[in-house]
């Protein structure tokens, strides 16, 4: 999947950045200075196509929860959830 170089969530645009690492995880966001972070290596080698855009799906369920001031915005356990179905729910769509 082609990611967004910036993408609108409410009122803050968020900057996405893909360096080849990151440490100790795959993704990462600022609320702060709005940036997401997608790695596209992880342990010395390529992660796949899904791996990066459930990463990135993971990262803008953050930034949208965070953006209603939600209380599951740092619930890690229901981010991987909700973010690998919407992975999926997207990767499946038909056009």
């Amino acid at each position: 999947m082609l990611l967004p170089k910036t993408i609108e969530v409410g009122k803050s645009i968020y900057t996405i950045n893909q360096p080849k690492e990151i440490t100790k995880c795959l993704g990462q966001i600022d609320y702060t200075e709005k940036v997401i972070d997608v790695a596209t290596h992880a342990l010395n080698y390529k992660l796949a196509d899904g791996e990066r855009s459930e990463t990135f799906w993971h990262e803008l369920t953050h930034a949208i929860l965070h953006d209603m001031n939600h209380s599951l915005t740092r619930d890690e356990k229901f981010v991987t959830a909700f973010a690998r179905r919407l992975n999926d729910a997207i990767l499946s769509a038909e056009f």
